[in-house]
């Protein structure tokens, strides 16, 4: 009886290819089958900061963002950080909702979703200032705030 090589049986399985996947509209240079598990995850989840249609938005703010011309770049808050609608107008809370959306992920979009925002995050490290203002490493219940709310806004 022929058998399957340890090597194999260890290897990564991919995922089936997504069949209804084609009749989605694309996330932003991610995979269809990725595409997908985003499309499904914004429906499923129960996550108030990940809902249908956010990741792509979120993902054009932060590119229109790193877009912008110069050298060193700095954050503008939002007008109405109460807002749903308003609160991604900050770079930092948008990329807030994009982490919220990788922790929903299956592993094999996960991955590719992270590739996808080191380089970016790499661009926005490089183009922004950081800033020391303490009261930036905390947020309203005393958890400590990511990196990307570490940076410098045009109020400081």
């Amino acid at each position: 009886m022929p058998r399957r090589r340890p090597g194999a049986l260890r290897a990564p399985r991919r995922p089936r290819p997504i069949t209804w996947a084609g009749d989605l509209e694309r996330v932003d240079r991610l995979s269809i089958d990725a595409s997908a598990a985003v499309h499904l995850a914004e429906r499923l989840s129960p996550d108030a900061d990940v809902r249908p249609g956010k990741t792509a938005h979120r993902l054009h703010i932060y590119r229109s963002f790193l877009r912008q011309p110069g050298n060193r770049l700095r954050l503008v808050t939002s007008l109405m950080p109460s807002c749903p609608g308003c609160q991604d107008d900050d770079v930092a809370v948008a990329r807030d909702g994009l982490e919220a959306v990788l922790e929903t992920l299956p592993p094999w979009a996960r991955r590719e979703l992270s590739r996808l925002l080191a380089d970016l995050d790499a661009e926005f490290a490089r183009r922004t200032l950081p800033t020391f203002d303490p009261s930036r490493r905390l947020d309203w219940e005393g958890n400590p705030t990511p990196w990307w709310h570490h940076r410098a806004y045009t109020d400081d």
